[in-house]
């Protein structure tokens, strides 16, 4: 990740990072998941958190706990319309990365590896998730694309 073109434009918006500081890419994933296979309609999107400065072969390892679950998101069975759903989803992920706006603004000190301590930036990077979920981040109508105004029929 430490490659791509977003991070080197993102650590150029942070006039702090010649003194050693660096951004830390904040990878978020989720996808809905069945909690029984009796009821079939007890479900939630759990959330998972990894960083970007880890190697690609560290975050995707299960021993290495590269990443993990921060969040499990209830889902409503047979309640209220999708969109309904949809703001509750959003609203539930804005108010689990709130604590995240104010060190991605002013920086964090962090222990690094090689035990000195820098300033670091955290940033969402990316979210991972299949077509469903990304409905839901962005509000986009299933089955609909956001791009152009041809019906889906």
């Amino acid at each position: 990740m430490w490659t791509a073109d977003w991070w080197w434009k993102t650590q150029a918006g942070f006039p702090l990072l010649e003194n050693g500081s660096t951004v830390i890419p904040v990878i978020l994933g989720s996808d809905k998941t069945m909690l029984s296979t009796l009821s079939c309609d007890k479900s939630v999107w759990p959330v998972y958190l990894s960083i970007g400065n880890l190697s690609k072969a560290k975050r995707q390892s299960v021993k290495s706990n590269g990443l993990i679950l921060i969040r499990l998101l209830p889902r409503c069975p047979n309640g209220p319309k999708t969109h309904t759903i949809k703001i509750a989803y959003q609203e539930s992920m804005a108010t689990m990365l709130r604590p995240l706006e104010e060190p991605a603004k002013g920086g964090i000190k962090v222990l690094c590896a090689d035990g000195r301590t820098r300033h670091a930036y955290p940033q969402i990077a990316s979210f991972l998730a299949d077509y469903p979920e990304q409905c839901n981040m962005t509000g986009v109508k299933y089955g609909w694309c956001p791009h152009c105004e041809i019906d889906p029929d």
